[in-house]
C-alpha cells in the first residue's frame, strides 16, 4: 500500500470514526434532552394545574390533609431520593387536593412535615438538573474546539489532490451542515435552558407562595384551635354554672317536697279529725233534728191558731187602711197645689232664682277628693271641709235647682227654657253666671270654642228656642229681633260687635230707656234665624279679651253682656210686646296667688274682683231693701241695673269648682248666692203697649244700626 493510500485510508477512517462519535454524541443528547425536556414539560405543566387547585382550595378555607394512614406510609421512608419527579408532583398534588375531616391536632402537622420534605426534595432535584445542564453545556464546547481542531486539520489534508479535495470538501459540507445542525439543536438546548430556568424561577416563586399559604394556612388552624379552645372552656364554665345551679334547685325541690309531704300528713291527720268531728256533730244533730220535728208539729198548730187571728185583725186593718189611702191621695193633690202656690209667690215676690251646677273633674285631677259631699233633688246639697272635722267641716245649702257634673248642656237649658218664652210675652229676662276663674261659666252660657249643637250654651239655645217659638206665632204676632254684645273690660265698656277698631268709650244710661237699651251706643244688628246669631257671637267671641293664667288656659278678662231686644206686633190688635234677654257671661272671681297674675293679667283681675264686689254690694243692699243701692260703684251694676232693680225675671248660674284646692272660693261663691237667693225684685211685668206706639229707634221697630246717640 503506498502512502497516499494509506493517508487516504487514514483519512476515511478518522472520518468513519467521527461520522460514528458524532452520531452517537447527537442522539444521546437529544434522548437526553427529550427525556429531561418531557419530564420537565410535564411536570412543570402538572405542578402548574396543581398549584392553581391548591390555590383555589386554600382561599376556600378548607383544612386539606391525607389520610393517617397515606401520610404515615410516606412518613415511614428513609429518603425520597429514589422516587420520580412527576411521583413527587403527584404527592403535592394529592396532599393539596384529598380533603378529609380533622380528627386530632397532629395529622395537620405531619402534613406540613411532608410537605416541606417534597418541596425540598424538588428544589434539590431542581438545582441538580440546573448544575448537569451547565456540565453539558461546557462538555459541550471542548468538544465542539476538538471538531474545529480536526476540521482545519482536514482541510489541510484536503489540499493534496483535487479528488481527495473534493472527497473531503463533501465530507467538510457534511460536516458543516452537521455541524449547523449541531449549532441549532445547542440554541435549541440553550433556549431550553433559559426556559428550565425560568420555569425553575416560577417553580421556586409558587413554592415560596406555598410555603406562604401553608404558613399562613397553619396560622389559621392553629388560631381556630385556640379559638376552640376558648369556647370549649367558656362552655365548660357555663355548664360547670348551670349544673350548679340545677343542683341547689334539686336540692330545693327536695327540701319543698319533704316539706309538702309534711305538710300532707299534718293535713290528713286534720281532716280525719274533722271527719271524727264530723260524724259525731251530724249524731247530735239527727238526735237535735228528731226534737225540732215534734217540736215543729206543736208550732205548726200554733201558727194556724194564730194565722186565723191574724186574719181576722188583718181584715179590720183593710178596712182602715182603705180611709188612709184616700187621704194620702188627697195630700198629694194638696202638696202639687202647695207647690204651684209656691211657684206664684216667688213669682209674685219677684225672688232671683238660683241654679247651681258643679264642674266635671278636669284631666288628671283626682276625683276621690271632692269638696261636694252630698247633693240632693230639690236643690239642696252639703259642702266639706277636709281640713276639718265634725259639724264645722259640712255646710248646707239650698238653691233653686243643683245641677251634678254629669248634667249635659240640654238638661240646663230645659230648666231655663220657660224664662226664654217669657222674653216673647214681653218680659225682660236677665240670665248671668257666676263664679270663680276656671268654674265653667263661659262653658254654661256659650260652650265650647268650637262645639256642635249638642254642646251649645244657654246663649245659642236661648236664640235658638226664640226663633222657633216666633215662627210657630207668625200667624198671629209679627217678631223683630236685634242683638247688641258688649263687654266690661277695665271698667270700660266696649262694643264686640263695632266694625270700628278704634274701640271708642260706650255711655251707659241709668234709668232703662222705653225702648230697652241700657248702652245706646253699642251696635244692634237685626237677625232673622240662629245662623245670624251665631255668626254674630263667633265675632264678639274673637273680639272678647281672654288671658292665660295659672288657673285656667283661656280665662275671660272682661264680663261679656249679650242683648236680645225683641219687639211683636199683635196682627189682631195691633198691640206691642216688648221684651230684652241680657244673657251675661262674668270674668272669674280669682285669687291672684293662686292665678299668679302679672302686670296686665294682675290689672285685670283687680278690676275683675272690684266689679264683682260691687256687685255683691248691690246684692246685700237688695237683700236688706236699703233704700240707697250703689249701682254707680261699677259699670257692670250699672248695666245690670234694670235686670236687678227693676220688673224682670233673673236666673243665675252659680258655677263652682270640686277641686279641694278651691273649696274657700267655693264656700265664698255660695254665700253669695245664699244673698242672691234672698232678693226680692217684685213681680214681673209684661211691656205691652197699645195700637200705634214708636218703634224702639222711634219709628216703631228696632233699627237695623244704632250708632248716633239717639236721646
Amino acid at each position: 500500500m503506498n502512502p497516499h493510500s494509506e493517508v487516504h485510508a487514514r483519512e476515511n477512517g478518522e472520518s468513519n470514526g467521527l461520522n460514528e462519535v458524532l452520531n452517537g454524541y447527537v442522539s444521546e443528547r437529544t434522548k437526553s434532552f427529550e427525556g429531561s425536556v418531557e419530564e420537565s414539560s410535564a411536570a412543570s405543566i402538572h405542578r402548574v394545574g396543581d398549584k392553581i387547585n391548591d390555590i383555589f382550595h386554600l382561599k376556600q378555607g378548607y383544612c386539606v390533609d391525607l389520610p393517617a394512614i397515606r401520610i404515615s406510609e410516606l412518613m415511614k421512608l428513609n429518603s425520597l431520593e429514589n422516587a420520580s419527579t412527576q411521583s413527587l408532583f403527584s404527592i403535592m398534588n394529592k396532599i393539596l387536593d384529598e380533603s378529609i375531616e380533622q380528627k386530632n391536632g397532629d395529622l395537620s402537622h405531619r402534613v406540613a412535615s411532608l410537605m416541606k420534605k417534597v418541596v425540598q426534595e424538588i428544589e434539590r432535584r431542581t438545582s441538580a438538573q440546573a448544575k448537569n445542564f451547565k456540565n453539558q453545556n461546557n462538555l459541550y464546547k471542548v468538544r465542539e474546539g476538538k471538531y474545529q481542531s480536526r476540521l482545519r486539520v482536514f482541510e489541510t489534508l484536503a489540499t493534496g489532490t483535487t479528488e481527495e479535495n473534493e472527497l473531503v470538501m463533501n465530507q467538510l459540507q457534511q460536516i458543516k451542515i452537521e455541524k449547523a445542525k449541531i449549532e441549532e439543536k445547542k440554541k435549541l438546548e440553550e433556549q431550553d435552558a433559559v426556559r428550565l430556568m425560568k420555569e425553575k424561577d416560577q417553580n421556586d416563586a409558587q413554592i415560596l407562595a406555598l410555603k406562604q399559604e401553608l404558613e399562613l394556612a397553619k396560622q389559621r388552624y392553629e388560631k381556630h384551635c385556640s379559638q376552640l379552645e376558648t369556647q370549649a372552656k367558656e362552655t365548660k364554665v357555663e355548664l360547670d354554672k348551670k349544673l350548679m345551679d340545677l343542683e341547689c334547685l334539686l336540692t330545693d325541690s327536695r327540701k319543698k317536697v319533704k316539706e309538702l309531704e309534711a305538710f300532707s300528713e299534718s293535713r290528713s291527720l286534720r281532716w280525719k279529725n274533722k271527719e271524727l268531728s264530723y260524724k259525731s256533730f251530724m249524731d247530735f244533730q239527727f238526735g237535735s233534728l228528731q226534737g225540732l220535728r215534734m217540736a215543729s208539729e206543736s208550732i205548726k198548730q200554733e201558727v194556724l191558731e194564730k194565722q186565723r187571728i191574724y186574719s181576722e185583725e188583718f181584715n179590720h186593718l183593710g178596712v182602715k187602711l182603705k180611709g188612709l189611702v184616700d187621704a194620702a191621695e188627697n195630700y198629694h193633690m194638696v202638696l202639687a197645689e202647695n207647690r204651684k202656690l209656691y211657684n206664684e209667690v216667688q213669682d209674685l215676690k219677684g225672688n232671683i232664682r238660683v241654679y247651681c251646677r258643679i264642674r266635671p273633674f278636669l284631666p288628671g285631677q283626682s276625683e276621690k277628693q271632692t269638696t261636694i259631699e252630698y247633693m240632693g233633688e230639690n236643690g239642696e246639697f252639703v259642702v266639706a271641709n277636709p281640713l276639718k272635722q265634725g259639724k264645722e267641716s259640712h255646710r248646707l245649702f239650698k238653691f233653686n235647682k243643683v245641677f251634678g257634673p254629669a248634667a249635659t248642656q240640654e238638661e240646663v237649658f230645659l230648666d231655663t227654657q220657660p224664662l226664654i218664652r217669657s222674653v216673647l210675652d214681653g218680659y225682660n229676662v236677665c240670665i248671668f253666671a257666676y263664679g270663680q276663674t276656671g268654674s265653667g261659666k263661659t262653658y254654661t252660657m256659650t260652650g265650647p270654642n268650637v262645639s256642635s249643637r249638642e254642646d251649645w250654651g244657654v246663649n245659642y239655645r236661648a236664640l235658638n228656642d226664640l226663633f222657633h217659638i216666633s215662627q210657630s206665632r207668625k200667624s198671629s204676632i209679627k217678631y223683630e229681633v236685634g242683638v247688641q254684645m258688649v263687654e266690661i273690660y277695665n271698667e270700660q265698656v266696649r262694643d264686640l260687635l263695632s266694625s270700628d277698631s278704634s274701640q271708642k268709650r260706650l255711655g251707659i244710661w241709668n234709668t232703662a230707656q222705653p225702648n230697652g237699651l241700657v248702652v245706646p251706643d253699642a251696635s244692634m244688628h237685626p237677625v232673622k234665624s240662629t245662623a245670624d246669631v251665631l255668626e254674630l257671637m263667633n265675632i264678639g267671641l274673637m273680639n272678647r279679651a281672654v288671658g292665660a293664667t295659672a288657673l285656667n288656659e283661656r280665662s275671660s278678662r272682661s264680663h261679656s253682656v249679650l242683648t236680645v231686644h225683641v219687639r211683636g206686633m199683635d196682627l189682631e190688635t195691633d198691640a206691642v210686646l216688648r221684651g230684652s234677654l241680657h244673657l251675661v257671661d262674668l270674668a272669674g272671681s280669682e285669687r291672684v296667688d293662686r292665678s299668679e297674675a302679672t302686670g296686665d293679667r294682675l290689672r285685670e283681675a283687680q278690676h275683675i274682683n272690684k266689679s264683682l264686689s260691687a256687685l255683691g254690694d248691690v246684692i246685700f243692699a237688695l237683700a236688706q231693701k236699703s233704700p240707697y243701692v250703689p249701682y254707680r260703684n261699677s259699670k257692670l251694676t250699672q248695666v245690670l241695673q234694670s235686670s236687678l232693680g227693676g220688673q224682670a225675671k233673673t236666673l243665675m248660674f252659680v258655677q263652682l269648682n270640686p277641686d279641694v284646692d278651691s273649696y274657700s272660693e267655693t264656700v265664698s261663691t255660695l254665700k253669695f248666692a245664699e244673698r242672691v237667693s234672698g232678693v226680692e225684685l217684685g213681680a214681673a211685668r209684661s211691656n205691652k203697649e197699645g195700637k200705634g206706639c214708636q218703634r224702639i229707634d222711634g219709628t216703631g221697630g228696632i233699627p237695623k244700626r244704632c250708632n248716633g246717640k239717639e236721646r
